[in-house]
């Protein structure tokens, strides 16, 4: 990626600027903190993958602003693209992408933001965690690539080199191992089902030939059953017709029956008519007499129902006046009972407040008391205020005598043991001199066999690449074979013709081709056989020399440790040179400490003699405080007392006040009550209706008395109306006699010739009836015989589909063996796949051969910025804790070490560490140049050169200088003005008015 023109609008801290790296290829990108240095490539991060340092999205916004976009322009493979990334707040991310065309930029743009981020990757060939980890130094993140855990540092390391093609590759062999896998468990199982219904066909046959048996035997049967069946149905026809008369017979009969009984009861209902009127006849005078009676009454009753509405109406008018007059008599003394209630809690609240300011002769000696309290306790505070700081200035003098004094003999204790320590180094000084001597010259012995190993390395190398081409020839000669085994298939089909004129062969010349076609495929085959000898003689060279290799690498790794050693050991030589000198130093130090404890500190002595006189003629005593706070405390309840006895005072001048009020509305809702009940407009009225129902005399009792009479009388009434009724219907009903009893007569007769009818027709409807039972008998019989023939065909045929179902289980179960084994065949090529693609396969022999070079990079580089004074050696293996597992762990661990040993990332100081992490970036990043991956010709470096003191920072400008011809551009991050001057090109960043601004300086 090269890097062609940045422009950010309203990102971060910038609202408007453009950055264009045209010219720039080494530059400094300098300004104070907090300008908006950083904000510029991490606008190049957020445009390419989304990303930034903000906790959330629209954190890049500028502040105030509601949308931020970056648009970036950059060039892969001489092919420019533009990407423009938009943000609004609380709104979704807008990512577009476009291509350059003759005609102009082209959208590349996909349906999702998702689809056009995986776009911008397939085109750089580089993710995010990617960029971070080798192509931008990031402020605070420097050592991204060393903090992470081993096994993360060599996945990252494979996704650099381009590796992930590879996983997934074998991630896609393993998916199709494990559908195989699917397909082979799913097919065993119904090839074992298959069987199972197979071993079910001779146990099928033999029901078949039983069933076929029965099923004969049964339609015999029913024939046979269907011919007595007729025959009794030509019986049954005859004596059905009899049937039938008989039952019309005794239908007539029922009827005749019904009829007879129905005119006996109209008879007797007629006859008690008559009976009834003769009986009301004979009571004829009593009647007349009741009704006479009942009229009257009737009368009088009439006039009393006139007098009993009015007297009603009346009633009513009268009990709502009542009701008026209860009401506002209960109000009246509702209002009068409240005033009472009032009046007597006012009377016993006096009462309260009188007990109260009875006390206030006492309350307020307690506040005379109370006062000279708070006197005395001023007087003893201001005491206080002056002894106070009299105290700490003693308390503070006697610390600091003890704090000296302890710190003297802390630093005596210390200078002693520094001097023990220092005299015991002189002392072995021969013996590190010696030791050095002897490292040294194990050192040059490994410094050769490290020289060999190069050389192994080298020869394992050009073995690989003799073991690609061979492989690439096989691979060819076999498509060639292929080809050739194509056109013999097709010399043997009917009608073939010749493969290079296209014209029918005759015998002589199929011959001919056949043969040459032949011999080509041996002479081929002969060839591949070669190519597989090369193969297997170069695999067993490829483990020889890996297996040199290793046992030189493990020789050399010892390397590492005698530089550790011989740097301390020199480091403790040099150290012990000048040690003589110190030690006079430091017991003239240790003896003049001494004399300064002997003496003891002067200088406070004298203060804290003052100090303690004043303190005695101010004799100030804390229990006197105390007692003094005492007494206040004890007096205090008097102030509450007097805002009580004040209040008391308030409310019982105001409740003397209210008394005489309540009196007077007492008294006059009195009269008003009493004005009620006698002089009121409703008592007048009350009265007035009163001597209205007198004038009336309506009696209640009098006029229920008539109303039992009537009701008494009400039967004999009803008696007379009937009687009445029954002396015109009396000629009719005679008649109506008459004709019914003539009728009856005559359906008596014909009741009596359908039985003797019945009788003759009795004997033949029996036989009929038992005809019919046994005919139903016989249809049943010859029902069951057909529904189990219907069940035997039924299952014949169940049958008949199993067995055919059975000879198609049978050509499936055949063709399903031959998918097995095809299926077993295709799972344990994709298993094999699998392996070899995986991390342990071809993935982890590239990183074997990858990881030399970066590891000598990252050395040359580092001895350029150290000084030689650092070494890095990348682990790839690691011996497992447990004896039980031969096979180490893979891991990627990174050792570093210095004059004084192999120590751990974290002990190096800051300076240290950022050149080792900047030498690891370097090497990363010019490892990827040379490489056919991600083509990176941009490299940013953020921060980092604070750290380094002024010879680091040249050394880091060199390492800068000496890289630059590798890459398009490089951009260094700085705030140290000393620093910038050394750049040819600077982008000046300046924040002004709340917003960052660039310039381009060169």
């Amino acid at each position: 990626m090269i890097p062609r023109q940045l422009i950010l609008r309203n990102f971060l801290s910038y609202r408007q600027a453009t950055l264009p790296f045209a010219g720039l290829h080494l530059a400094c990108i300098c300004g104070a903190n907090g300008a908006g240095k950083s904000s510029l490539l991490e606008a190049i991060a957020w445009a390419l993958w989304g990303q930034s340092r903000a906790s959330r999205e629209d954190d890049v916004i500028y502040y105030g602003e509601m949308e931020a976009q970056v648009t970036f322009e950059f060039s892969v493979q001489g092919q420019t693209y533009r990407v423009v990334r938009l943000r609004r707040r609380q709104q979704h991310t807008v990512l577009e992408l476009q291509i350059q065309t003759a005609a102009g930029y082209t959208s590349l743009t996909g349906r999702s933001l998702r689809a056009t981020q995986e776009k911008i990757i397939q085109i750089l060939r580089l993710d995010y965690h990617t960029f971070i980890n080798s192509a931008y130094l990031r402020q605070g993140r420097a050592d991204e690539f060393m903090a992470k855990r081993p096994s993360e540092r060599k996945q990252l390391l494979a996704s650099l080199l381009g590796l992930d093609q590879y996983e997934t590759l074998a991630e896609a062999a393993r998916d199709r191992a494990r559908d195989y896998k699917a397909q082979i468990t799913v097919l065993e199982q119904r090839l074992q089902t298959l069987g199972n219904q197979l071993a079910q066909e001779p146990t099928l046959r033999a029901q078949q030939a039983a069933l076929n048996r029965q099923i004969e035997q049964q339609r015999q049967q029913i024939e046979q059953c269907q011919q007595r069946l007729q025959e009794e149905r030509a019986a049954y026809h005859v004596h059905q017709l009899q049937q039938r008369d008989y039952e019309h017979l005794q239908q007539q009969r029922d009827t005749l029956g019904t009829t007879i009984a129905h005119l006996e009861q109209q008879c007797q209902m007629l006859r008690q008519e008559q009976a009834a009127i003769a009986e009301l006849e004979a009571r004829a005078p009593l009647l007349e007499a009741a009704v006479s009676q009942w009229q009257s009454l009737k009368t009088a009753d009439a006039q009393l129902q006139q007098c009993f509405a009015e007297y009603q109406r009346l009633r009513q008018v009268r009990d709502r006046h009542q009701q008026t007059l209860d009401q506002q008599r209960q109000d009246l003394l509702r209002t009068l009972h409240g005033l009472e209630s009032q009046q007597q809690f006012l009377l016993e609240q006096c009462q309260q407040l009188e007990k109260l300011l009875k006390q206030e002769n006492q309350i307020v000696a307690a506040l005379e008391q109370l006062q000279r309290s708070r006197a005395y306790l001023r007087a003893q505070e201001e005491l206080q205020q002056k002894v106070f700081p009299l105290l700490q200035a003693k308390q503070r003098l006697e610390l600091q005598r003890q704090q000296q004094e302890q710190r003297l003999r802390s630093r005596r204790d210390e200078l002693q043991q520094l001097w023990r320590h220092l005299h015991q180094q002189v002392e072995r000084q021969p013996a590190l001199q010696e030791a050095v001597t002897l490292i040294t010259a194990q050192i040059e012995t490994l410094e050769k066999q490290r020289i060999y190993q190069d050389h192994v390395r080298e020869k394992g190398l050009e073995r690989r690449r003799f073991l690609e081409q061979l492989q690439a020839r096989q691979r060819e000669y076999e498509r060639q074979i292929s080809q050739l085994e194509q056109r013999l298939e097709l010399l043997n089909q009917p009608g073939a013709v010749c493969p290079l004129c296209q014209r029918p062969l005759d015998a002589q010349h199929y011959q001919a081709v056949l043969r040459r076609n032949a011999a080509e495929k041996e002479e081929l085959l002969n060839q591949v056989w070669v190519i597989r000898e090369q193969l297997a003689v170069t695999e067993r060279e490829i483990q020889v020399l890996r297996r040199e290799y290793l046992n030189i690498r493990y020789e050399i790794s010892q390397l590492t440790q005698l530089f550790e050693q011989r740097g301390q050991l020199q480091q403790q030589l040099q150290s012990t040179q000048d040690l003589e000198p110190q030690l006079d130093r430091l017991a003239k130090e240790i003896q003049q400490i001494e004399q300064q404890l002997a003496d003891g500190p002067q200088e406070t002595l004298e203060e804290l003699q003052v100090i303690e006189a004043e303190l005695a003629r101010l004799n100030y005593d804390e229990k006197n405080l105390a007692i003094a706070r005492a007494q206040v405390e004890k007096w205090r309840w008097a102030e509450a007392k007097e805002q009580e006895l004040r209040q008391a005072q308030r409310q019982y001048r105001q409740i003397q006040e209210q008394l005489p009020a309540l009196m007077a509305q007492q008294e006059a809702l009195q009269q008003q009550l009493n004005a009620l009940e006698t002089i009121s407009p409703l008592a007048q009225t009350l009265a007035t209706l009163d001597q209205q129902l007198a004038a009336l005399a309506y009696d209640p009792e009098h006029h229920a008395q008539i109303q039992a009479q009537l009701a008494a009388l009400e039967a004999d009434y009803e008696a007379y109306q009937t009687l009445q009724r029954g002396r015109s219907r009396q000629p009719q009903l005679s008649q109506d006699l008459q004709h019914l009893e003539e009728t009856l007569q005559q359906q008596q007769a014909q009741l009596q010739r359908i039985t003797r009818q019945l009788a003759t027709l009795e004997e033949d409807a029996r036989t009929a009836t038992r005809l019919a039972t046994d005919l139903n008998q016989r249809q049943e019989e010859l029902l069951k015989q057909q529904q189990t023939l219907e069940a035997n065909l039924a299952q014949h045929g169940k049958l008949t589909a199993e067995l055919e179902q059975l000879d198609r289980l049978a050509q499936e179960y055949a063709q399903g063996q031959q998918t097995l084994a095809h299926l077993r065949h295709q799972y344990r090529l994709y298993c094999e796949l699998a392996q070899a693609l995986g991390k342990n396969g071809i993935p982890a022999m590239l990183i074997e051969t990858v990881l030399p070079h970066l590891e000598a990079e990252t050395n040359h580089i580092l001895g350029r910025l150290t000084n030689h004074q650092l070494h890095v050696q990348f682990i790839t293996q690691r011996s497992r804790r447990s004896g039980a597992e031969t096979k180490p762990i893979e891991t990627l661990d990174i050792l570093i070490a210095d004059c004084q040993g192999t120590r751990p990332y974290e002990s190096y100081s800051g300076g240290e560490a950022f050149r080792i992490n900047f030498a690891l970036r370097l090497a990363l990043a010019r490892l990827l140049a040379q490489r056919s991956g991600s083509d990176v010709q941009f490299l940013i470096i953020d921060e980092g050169f604070g750290t380094q003191d002024a010879q680091g920072c040249e050394r880091l400008i060199a390492a800068l200088n000496a890289i630059a011809p590798e890459f398009h551009c490089i951009l260094a991050v700085t705030h140290v003005p000393a620093l910038k001057e050394a750049f040819q090109t600077r982008i000046e960043v300046t924040k002004t008015a709340g917003a960052s601004q660039l310039s381009i300086i060169t």
